[in-house]
Formats: C-alpha cells, structure tokens, sequence
C-alpha cells in the first residue's frame, strides 16, 4: 500500500520553518506539485478545515495531517521533517517536527481509515520514527518505509 502512497516529490527533509500554517502550506505545495488535479490553495483549505476539528498531532512530535479532498483521485501521502519543532497543538504539548500527510479522494471513507490506521501503526514505533527524521535523501526513505510491509 505504501508503494502507491509516496513519491520523492512529496518528500520534503529537515525543513526549517516556524509554524503549523506554513508546515499546510509546504505539504498543499507538495501534493499540488506532483498532481495536476489539485490545486495548493484548495489543498491548504482542505487541511485548515480539518485542523479546526482538531488538531492531527499526536505524540512526541508526530502529526497526521489528513482529509478527504473532492480533485484527488487516488490516495496520495507527503512527508515533511523540520529541523525544529513547530507548535501543532499536540495533546502532550510537544512540537512536532515529524509531518505524514495524507489525502484520499472525498467518497474514500474506507480506504482512508484504513491507510490512517497503517500510518499511525508506524508512526507508533519510536525508532522507525528517529530513522525518518534522521533521513536525508527521499529514495532511502521511501525504499526503508516500503520494505516495512514486506517483513
């Protein structure tokens, strides 16, 4: 499932920025970027929507940004390290540095949970966390995070 999920153009590593917004924004350009049916502005909407419902972080520096989005047509995810924490709004209070984002297309109810849940299984064990924020080059991430399902 991850194989159809990351691409090195939605990779973005060790990025220096200083806020929840312009972490949306990057992620929007990211996704934007690499699929024509979507446009960056829409995306960032989609996401801030979201947010107001909650924040996607979870713990020690980790978020999920995520949403249905009616221009996507297939599952598409996006990773984005910072060198620094950003405030997220994190229950346990920690700056996130550690981004995984994910769009689905809007009828996707499913396979979104079901994608969410894998991604969160991963995200739920430290050292895998540490290698990704520790990688510097998005081929070597992708390839380690693919292999994950195989073993």
């Amino acid at each position: 499932m991850l194989d159809s999920l990351l691409v090195t153009g939605r990779i973005q590593l060790k990025d220096s920025i200083v806020s929840k917004k312009k972490a949306l924004q990057i992620l929007s350009r990211l996704f934007a970027e690499n699929d024509n049916n979507l446009n960056q502005d829409l995306v960032f909407d989609a996401f801030t929507a979201r947010e107001k419902l909650g924040s996607t972080a979870l713990e020690n520096g980790i978020a999920i940004p995520h949403c249905r989005f009616p221009g996507c047509t297939q599952a598409q995810s996006a990773i984005l390290t910072l060198d620094n924490g950003i405030d997220f709004d994190a229950r346990d209070g920690k700056p996130v540095d550690l981004l995984w984002a994910l769009i689905v297309p809007e009828e996707s109810t499913e396979e979104h949970l079901a994608i969410l849940a894998l991604m969160a299984k991963i995200l739920s064990q430290e050292t895998l966390c540490k290698k990704i924020r520790q990688a510097s080059d998005a081929n070597a991430l992708i390839q380690m995070l693919t292999q994950l399902e195989l073993t």
